[in-house]
């Protein structure tokens, strides 16, 4: 095969594959009847995939082992959270991986509590601490809040 020939190969393959990428990213989407985009032409308001996202809107502590949070989900999909990793300003950290939230709805403000075994640390006033939320697409919400 001429050089020419493979290069002119590459070039239509290549185009091809763009033009596929662009058309799967921008417009209507073949692949789950949707679009990626808000706004793109020929989509619906929704996007598809739908996109998780959250929010603290509160914290209190309740206990030197309990703090409550209250989580907004500000996705255009529900959410279940199923783990949590807790850690201090010194690094000390608690992670409960076995846990599991009731289903959030898009704009709907849950109540979790976050409870540690106290033994590598406890909840103190007005120190702040860093808590990463594990939901079941295994998107990671890190939030920092100040007890």
């Amino acid at each position: 095969m001429k050089p020419s020939s493979i290069l002119l190969v590459v070039i239509v393959a290549g185009g091809v594959l763009g033009g596929l990428l662009m058309w799967e990213t921008v417009g209507p989407s073949p692949l789950c009847g949707g679009c990626y985009h808000y706004n793109a032409p020929g989509c619906l308001v929704t996007p598809c995939p739908g996109r998780e996202s959250m929010n603290i809107e509160t914290s209190q502590v309740n206990s030197p082992t309990n703090l409550t949070l209250s989580v907004r989900n500000v996705g255009s999909v529900g959410i279940t959270l199923t783990s949590y990793v807790v850690k201090d300003s010194l690094g000390n950290q608690y992670a409960n991986m076995n846990w599991t939230t009731p289903f959030i709805n898009p704009n709907q403000l849950a109540t979790i509590n976050i409870i540690i075994d106290g033994s590598a640390f406890t909840f103190q006033s007005r120190n702040t601490y860093n808590i990463a939320l594990t939901t079941t697409r295994n998107n990671i919400y890190t939030f920092t809040v100040t007890a």
